[in-house]
């Protein structure tokens, strides 16, 4: 019985050997894990600053100015005086309309001829190029004329002008023209298909 009591101990040692061999082999954590440190937050994207509105380019330009004219020819001189209203459009047309005075003598008679013209037109500036424009204009008149002592009765006539010219920008919004117009019909008035020079200024709003 004391044999049985021996051998059965045996086992019970190893046991406690085993488990002692066990234990020493987990590891015993004090410290806590390291924690991960969290990504650094992305900075809030900034919106782009609105665009600034441009601001509207006009239209066009009101231009008010004038003109001296004269015309010439064979025994032949005109000279008169026209104010003008205008609106240019992006640069290149220009319609207008114009007031004018002229007076006018002829000398090809043998007495002489002379004339005091009012009247008003319409006219039509295109700039194909900067600065240089062709104009065509149609007028209305209202003119008599004396010779000697003989006074005729007013009359209306109307023509048909085409030239050209050019401006010529002088300061903040002043300018000054100068064209060259032909007539194209023939009436007592424009007897002959002389040039009509004309010089003037002004200024654009």
């Amino acid at each position: 019985m004391g044999a049985l009591a021996l051998h059965a101990g045996v086992p019970h040692v190893l046991a406690q050997d085993e488990l002692a061999q066990h234990e020493s082999e987990i590891e015993v954590i004090t410290e806590p894990p390291p924690q991960l440190e969290p990504p650094p937050a992305e900075p809030p994207q900034e919106e782009p600053p609105p665009e600034a509105e441009k601001p509207e380019e006009p239209l066009g330009y009101l231009r008010v100015g004038g003109g001296i004219g004269f015309g010439f020819g064979s025994n032949f001189i005109s000279i008169g005086i026209s104010p003008q209203v205008s609106y240019i459009f992006k640069r290149i047309v220009e319609p207008g309309v114009a007031l004018r005075y002229e007076y006018t003598k002829d000398r090809r008679p043998v007495r002489d001829i002379t004339w005091h013209t009012y009247g008003g037109s319409l006219f039509v500036r295109v700039f194909p190029i900067q600065q240089f424009f062709i104009i065509v204009e149609g007028e209305i008149i209202n003119t008599g004329w004396k010779q000697g002592g003989f006074t005729a009765p007013r009359r209306n006539y109307g023509n048909l002008l085409l030239g050209g010219g050019f401006v010529i920008g002088v300061g903040k919004g002043a300018f000054v023209a100068t064209s060259l117009k032909i007539p194209v019909f023939r009436n007592t008035f424009y007897p002959d298909a002389f040039p009509i020079i004309s010089v003037g200024g002004g200024y654009a709003f």
